[in-house]
């Protein structure tokens, strides 16, 4: 039979952090805050792309005001005028 060397303080402090990982992933309660902390970073990075897609918006709805769609007014029936076609 194989004996395992000695460990050292490192090597314990590992094993503990691995059996305490393993050990919270099991827990539901752990993948709830895993996934509030990753949609948290996801926002957080997010967030300055979102202002310039915010800005992008302002522009393009100003100018689609602005430019309108080229149409001619409509004449009031009754009044008349032919009807534009």
């Amino acid at each position: 039979m194989a004996t395992l060397p000695p460990q050292g303080p490192a090597m314990r402090t590992v094993h503990y952090v691995i059996d305490w990982i393993q050990d919270r992933l099991r827990e539901r309660t752990s993948w709830d805050g895993l996934t509030i902390i990753l949609i948290s970073v996801m926002a957080l990075a997010a967030s300055p792309l979102i202002k310039y897609a915010a800005w992008a918006g302002v522009v393009y709805g100003a100018w689609t005001l602005w430019k309108g769609e080229g149409k001619k007014p409509a004449v009031p029936p009754g009044s008349g005028q032919m009807q534009p076609e």
